[in-house]
């Protein structure tokens, strides 16, 4: 696979069987997210269209050359509060490449991967914070007209 072909990106915090953050995207501009990455988690969920800017913004991010080293990564270290970490980049079917680490909240010498990934996942958050915000606003507002 390589950075062309993806059509959706997946991506997965989960720390304690709780979803931390859980974000997809698809090249039509479609976008749903729940969280912030952080725990407690924020349970607030939202799905939206945009003009995929930031779909493109997260691929036009990738080096082609991560492709080669999917896989899961399961950190036999695991300091801390175990977490997951998950990017999953689709394609056409059966096209998929998984990026999964295993690891503990508090582990050290994660190697260069995790980083580069914790650098794509922050990129993506700090893409989609206002869009995130906003509707939490509208939400509220919502409920309190109801």
């Amino acid at each position: 696979m390589n950075k062309t072909e993806v059509q959706k990106i997946r991506i997965d915090i989960v720390s304690n069987d709780q979803s931390a953050l859980s974000m997809l995207f698809d090249q039509d501009g479609r976008i749903s997210r729940q969280g912030s990455g952080t725990l407690p988690a924020d349970e607030f969920s939202v799905v939206s269209e945009n003009d995929g800017s930031i779909f493109t913004a997260l691929i036009e991010s990738l080096d082609d050359n991560v492709f080669e080293h999917s896989g899961v990564y399961d950190h036999p270290n695991k300091a801390g509060e175990p977490i997951t970490y998950s990017v999953v980049f689709l394609g056409n079917e059966p096209e998929v490449s998984v990026f999964e680490f295993r690891l503990g909240t508090e582990t050290k010498d994660v190697g260069d991967l995790m980083p580069y990934f914790d650098q794509f996942i922050s990129k993506a958050v700090e893409g989609t914070n206002q869009w995130y915000a906003a509707e939490k606003v509208h939400a509220s507002q919502a409920a309190q007209e109801d």
